[in-house]
C-alpha cells in the first residue's frame, strides 16, 4: 500500500478518525502487520502487544478479520483473539486487496453479539500479569450494536476515501506514462475540450467535503458525551444516507424528491450543530417532485447559504425553498435572511475564488452542471433580496413535464 498512498497522510485520517469517534483504531496491511502507528489504544490491546506472543495473535487476528471484510467489500465486526469487539473495513484498489481499517476494542452485551464471528483465544497462555491484565480489562467501554455498526459504517467511507487517493495516484502515473498515446487519440480541440470538461464535472460532483464530515464527527463525539443516544443514533443515520448519496452515480439526474430529502437530512445535521438557529422551510407543488435535476443540485447552495450567510454574523437564519413552474420552465428559489452580498446587484457568475470549502465553487459547480445538461439558457442566479436582508439563488431549468 506504501507504493500508492503517503504514510502519513494515512496516519492523519487515522488520528481525526479515532480522535471524533472516541475507538481504538489502526491501518494494517493484508497480512494483519500495522502500516501506520496506533490510534487511541485501550491499555488493555497496548498490554497484549507488549508481549511477542500477544502482538503475533494480534496480526493474526488482524489479517483474518481484513480478508474476510474483503471478500464481501463490507465493514465486518468480529470478536478478536482476546474478546474485545473489533471491526475491519477493507481497502481495495482496482480488485486488490491492499490491507484494512481496523478500529474497536470494545465490549458489548452477550446477547448482542451471538451471531459475529469469534476469534477467542486463551490469554492464560500469554507471559503477562493476570492482574495486571484483569485491572485494564475492567476499564473497557461497553456499545450498543447500534453504535457499533454506526462507527463500522463511517469506518467504510473511510476506507473508501483511501481507495480514492490510491486510485488518483494511479490515474496520475498513467496519464503521465501514456499522454503520447493519449494526445493522438485527442484529434481536436473540441474533443480535447469536451473530455476535459466531463472530467472536471465528475472531481467536482464527487467530492465529499472533508470540512463537513470532520465537524459532524465531532459533534457526534459531543452529543455521544453529553446525551444517552437517541440523538447521537439520528445523526449518526443522517450521515450515513449523507455519505451514500455523495457516492452515487455522478452522470445521473435524480428527482428533486430525492434531492429535498438529501437538503433535509444535511440540514437537520447543521440545525444539532448549531443549536436549532437554523430553521427551514420547503413549498412544492406535488407533481413537481418528479422532475429530474442534476445530483448536488440543491444541497451545495443551501450550504453555502449557511457558511456565507449565517456563520459571519452568528444570529438565527430562516432558509427557504421555493419550487414552482412557469409556462415551460422550473423555477427554484433557495431564499435566506443571513448577510447577503457585498454588491447591491446580482453576483456574477462564475465567481472566482481561492481557496476554502465551498465558497463560489459550489455556486459554480451547480451552474457549470446544469448547463451542461439543459444548454446555456438555463441556470442560476444570485441576488440580494428587495428591501430584506439576506440572498436569493434562483435556479431556472426546462419542465418536461408541461
Amino acid at each position: 500500500m506504501r507504493e500508492f498512498v503517503d504514510i502519513e497522510k494515512l496516519q492523519e485520517i487515522q488520528n481525526q478518525f479515532a480522535e471524533a469517534t472516541g475507538v481504538g483504531v489502526i491501518i494494517c496491511d493484508t497480512d494483519g502487520v500495522p502500516l501506520t502507528k496506533a490510534s487511541n489504544f485501550t491499555e488493555f490491546c497496548h498490554y497484549i502487544r507488549s508481549c511477542s506472543e500477544g502482538e503475533r495473535r494480534c496480526i493474526l487476528s488482524d489479517g483474518r478479520i481484513g480478508k474476510i471484510a474483503a471478500k464481501s467489500n463490507r465493514p465486518t465486526i468480529h470478536r478478536c483473539h482476546s474478546g474485545l469487539v473489533d471491526f475491519a473495513a477493507p481497502i481495495i484498489l482496482r480488485e486488490t486487496y491492499l490491507g484494512a481499517v481496523l478500529c474497536g476494542q470494545v465490549l458489548m452485551e452477550d446477547e448482542e453479539f451471538s451471531d459475529l464471528a469469534d476469534m477467542r483465544m486463551n490469554l492464560a497462555e500469554l507471559p503477562l500479569n493476570q492482574e495486571t491484565l484483569q485491572s485494564y480489562y475492567k476499564k473497557l467501554e461497553y456499545k450498543t450494536r447500534s453504535r457499533v455498526e454506526a462507527i463500522a459504517e463511517l469506518l467504510f467511507v473511510t476506507a473508501n476515501y483511501i481507495v480514492e487517493m490510491g486510485d488518483a495516484y494511479l490515474t496520475k502515473m498513467e496519464l503521465s506514462r501514456n499522454s503520447e498515446k493519449l494526445m493522438k487519440e485527442l484529434q481536436t480541440r473540441t474533443a480535447l475540450e469536451k473530455v476535459l470538461k466531463e472530467t472536471q464535472l465528475k472531481v467536482l460532483q464527487s467530492q465529499i467535503n472533508p470540512h463537513f464530515l470532520f465537524n459532524t464527527l465531532n459533534t457526534i463525539s459531543r452529543i455521544a458525551y453529553l446525551e444517552n443516544a437517541d440523538q447521537t443514533q439520528n445523526v449518526t443515520y443522517l450521515l450515513g444516507n449523507i455519505l451514500r448519496y455523495s457516492l452515487r452515480n455522478i452522470d445521473q439526474l435524480v428527482s428533486l424528491k430525492e434531492e429535498l430529502e438529501h437538503v433535509e437530512n444535511y440540514l437537520y445535521i447543521q440545525r444539532t450543530r448549531y443549536r436549532d438557529q437554523i430553521s427551514f422551510t420547503i413549498e412544492i407543488d406535488r407533481h413537481l417532485e418528479h422532475v429530474n435535476v442534476p445530483i448536488f443540485t440543491l444541497q451545495p447552495i443551501v450550504e453555502n447559504a449557511i457558511v456565507h450567510g449565517f456563520e459571519p454574523i452568528g444570529r438565527p437564519i430562516h432558509i427557504s425553498l421555493q419550487v414552482f413552474s412557469k409556462a415551460e420552465k422550473i423555477i427554484i428559489h433557495i431564499i435566506d435572511n443571513g448577510a447577503g452580498l457585498e454588491s447591491d446587484q446580482e453576483l456574477v457568475l462564475p465567481i472566482q475564488t481561492g481557496k476554502g470549502h465551498t465558497t463560489g465553487i459550489g455556486l459554480n459547480n451547480v451552474n457549470q452542471r446544469i448547463k451542461h445538461y439543459f444548454g446555456d439558457e438555463w441556470g442560476i442566479k444570485v441576488l440580494n433580496r428587495d428591501k430584506e436582508n439576506g440572498t436569493l439563488v434562483q435556479i431556472m431549468i426546462p419542465n418536461h413535464l408541461a
